[in-house]
């Protein structure tokens, strides 16, 4: 599931950047938020070739605010190939006491491991490897103009045998600022169970012990130039089921040019250890139709553990409001 858009990732050379699109006000405590991004894709793996036209992500979320520290947020998401249907992606409560810097989440949210920064229209090795669930939790934090800090907790679908409980723990702390033209965002993230994300859980759900994670990012900005990075993988070699023996990590680094025009441009190399992919690299060029609405044209070439590499050509063009 692809956590951002492209056009919102593209404002991210503005840093802060790790931000939901612009909402749009029906009334005094409500807000809508909206994203269509429809994708044409072309992929050619050692002369074998396929193409496709889909409805990538279609996404609508409301925000109530019922009083001064009280708020409700709903997600509603389509992903063609990807949801059966529409699912209810997130919906959860966060209260901040009046007059303190704090939160609490309850619901279904996206847990906060791992940051994701792209400028690209495809997915970073890092999402792919480490992306989790929204499961139902409590998320406990501190957060101000420069710094945030969580716990969440909840039940994840992978637990140790025998067991049916809440089980999982992630962590996370940023720290942003500016300086002049130069910006940066640099944080981390810590769970006690990596084999639950999305990747890792699809054939264990059992384990003898839980095995950790960990993740870091660093954005900078300086004018119209953004370069991010991040690592994520496992603290340690699992000890059952199918990746038995395997301590997966993944890295991506990209640079990004918003120029003084509609025109923007960005590339990658990532890599991944113990993973079906190895390296990523490519690049993305994006126009600005209005304000919103980005097309881009995406080039990635993927190589795999077994030898073979995939040259892949996406358009998109998306909306937001």
């Amino acid at each position: 599931m692809k956590r951002h858009s492209l056009p919102i990732l593209l404002s991210f050379l503005t840093i802060p950047a790790l931000q939901a699109q612009a909402e749009q006000k029906l009334t005094d405590r409500l807000s809508l938020t909206g994203l269509v991004e429809t994708e044409a894709a072309y992929s050619d793996t050692e002369g074998e070739s396929s193409s496709d036209i889909t409805l990538a992500t279609l996404e609508l979320g409301l925000e109530a605010q019922i009083n001064d520290w009280i708020s409700a947020q709903l997600l509603l998401l389509y992903e063609e190939d990807g949801t059966d249907g529409i699912e209810v992606d997130e919906a959860f409560v966060t209260l901040t006491p009046e007059g303190l810097p704090l939160f609490v989440d309850m619901g279904r949210y996206t847990q906060p491991f791992g940051a994701f920064p792209s400028a690209m229209i495809s997915d970073p090795l890092t999402l792919e490897l480490g992306e989790t669930k929204q499961q139902a939790g409590v998320n406990l934090g501190y957060a101000d103009e420069t710094f945030l800090a969580s716990l969440s907790v909840y039940k994840g679908d992978v637990q140790k045998t025998g067991k049916d409980e809440v089980n999982t723990l992630v962590a996370m702390t940023s720290f942003n600022g500016e300086e002049g033209d130069f910006r940066w965002d640099i944080g981390a993230s810590w769970t006690n169970n990596i084999g639950d994300s999305d990747t890792l859980q699809e054939d264990d759900k059992e384990t003898s012990d839980l095995v950790g994670g960990w993740s870091t990012y660093l954005a900078t900005g300086m004018g119209e130039f953004c370069l991010m990075a991040e690592y994520l993988g496992a603290t340690e070699e699992f000890e059952d089921g199918s990746n038995t023996g395997k301590k997966p990590a993944a890295w991506n680094t990209e640079l990004a040019w918003d120029m003084p025009s509609p025109l923007s441009v960005a590339v990658r190399i990532g890599g991944a250890d113990d993973y079906e992919v190895e390296r990523h690299y490519g690049g993305t060029v994006a126009w600005e139709l209005a304000e919103g609405a980005t097309v881009g044209l995406e080039y990635l070439r993927i190589g795999k553990v077994d030898d073979t590499d995939t040259d892949q050509v996406t358009m998109q063009l998306a909306a937001e409001f």
